[in-house]
């Protein structure tokens, strides 16, 4: 795979969504089952590098169904 503009577009959309997601879950956790420090920890190192990884993946999809670059 190679990254050109359209993959690491894709990865930084991934990034701002992972960021979103974890922002979310830090609002909804259930305080009685667990702490924010875990739900933090947990967004961060499990969540956030697969949505990179899916957006990275989907950026890559894009270029070779549509071209090399969206800009």
């Amino acid at each position: 795979m190679k990254f050109n503009k359209t993959t690491l577009f894709g990865a930084l959309l991934g990034l701002i969504m992972g960021l979103i997601f974890t922002v979310i879950a830090l609002f909804q956790y259930d305080e009685t089952l667990t702490n924010s420090r875990d739900v933090l920890f947990s967004s961060l190192f499990i969540g956030l590098p697969f949505s990179i990884l899916i957006g990275l993946m989907v950026g890559w999809i894009w270029s070779k169904l549509f071209g090399k670059s969206i800009f």
